[in-house]
């Protein structure tokens, strides 16, 4: 009797047991309040505020800026990015690209020549090859405002402007103020805020380093003339403004302040850094930049693409409850002791599980 209750056990582990544990999906815990769910948050106006669900569990309230806050939050920009730049962990940040910088100055030229070499052999002209299609005059004094690219590695220059980038985020306005998506108009004010408070960081930096383009020698890695006199520095910029990288900070505030936004969208961030890349290259096939002014241009996109997106947004998360069980789904088969405490006797079976 005893032993043909323990085969019979052993033959049930062995077949196929399915555990239906069905939770209760309707029914969810908020563990963040969102903005919209109050009337009114210090005088917003609930038109004002757009939730949007980027996945199953996670929906983020966005506030519409004022239209003039992407002036006056700069002075707020800048003091953050001084203070995460003394922070312990901006210093460590700081050492870093101190470090990579060095380590790459070691190689600038001997890489420039590489990719170079690499454009002749592809076809690609280093050649900076534009065509004015928009100037005016303006005081008896003509005006170049717009130049079109006319090759690929001028393409690609063009594109680390960021007159790609404002062009469509002026789309990105316009919608949001048809449709009333205040997502849309914030990303574009935080656009318009990263570049202005980036850009003039990025501009100090170079009038205090000094830096020679490649362009501007055929030895060493460029010179470093420290905090050039004004009028010397605009008679001969390209003398003077190679490091770090406006381009690759425009281009990384550019993507980071988009992935920040819309972070259902996955492809973002692959897609922008690839382009971000090619842009770096382009720069130095046309003898621009060298790769050692990219780091700290990539770090300061970086860091001002998080401080611009960081205000005006509330993150409110559900978690499922109740029979919920995260293992549904779950197939599972191995050895397994089975036995029976009544009879103190145990064996050695086969379970194959599946869990619904």
């Amino acid at each position: 009797m005893k032993k043909g209750i323990l085969l019979l056990v052993a033959l049930a582990a062995a077949t196929l047991q399915v555990k239906a544990q069905i939770g209760n999906n309707a029914d969810t815990t908020l563990l963040a309040k969102p903005i919209s769910d109050s009337v009114s948050v210090a005088g917003v106006k609930p038109s004002h505020i757009t939730t949007v669900a980027v996945n199953d569990t996670t929906a983020i309230s966005y506030i519409r800026p004022q239209g003039y806050h992407f002036i006056t939050n700069i002075p707020k920009d800048w003091l953050e990015f001084g203070q995460r730049t003394v922070s312990k962990k901006g210093l460590i940040t700081v050492g870093a690209l101190a470090a990579s910088t060095a380590l790459l100055m070691t190689i600038d030229r001997p890489a420039m020549d590489a990719v170079q070499q690499f454009g002749r052999w592809a076809g690609v002209s280093g050649e900076r090859k534009f065509a004015n299609t928009i100037k005016f005059k303006m005081g008896g004094t003509a005006v170049n405002f717009m130049d079109l690219p006319q090759n690929l590695n001028s393409t690609l220059y063009f594109i680390g402007e960021g007159w790609p980038t404002i062009a469509f985020t002026a789309g990105v306005l316009v919608k949001g103020l048809i449709t009333n998506d205040n997502r849309a108009i914030q990303t574009a004010s935080q656009i318009g805020e990263g570049y202005l408070a980036m850009g003039i960081t990025v501009q100090l930096i170079k009038r205090l380093t000094g830096r020679q383009s490649p362009f501007k020698t055929t030895k060493g890695s460029g010179n470093w003339q420290l905090a050039p006199a004004y009028s010397h520095y605009q008679g001969d910029v390209p003398n003077h403004d190679a490091f770090p990288s406006g381009h690759l900070a425009t281009a990384m505030a550019s993507i980071t302040i988009y992935a920040e936004n819309y972070p259902e969208i996955r492809w973002i961030r692959p897609v922008g850094y690839t382009v971000m890349g090619l842009v770096g290259l382009a720069m130095m096939n046309n003898g621009v930049h060298w790769m050692s002014d990219y780091p700290l241009a990539i770090a300061i996109g970086y860091t001002y693409g998080k401080i611009v997106t960081s205000r005006d947004k509330s993150i409110r998360v559900f978690s499922r409850r109740g029979n919920h069980n995260p293992e549904v789904g779950k197939l599972s088969f191995g050895p397994k002791v089975i036995g029976s405490p009544y009879y103190q006797d145990y064996t050695l079976g086969l379970s194959l599980s599946l869990t619904l």
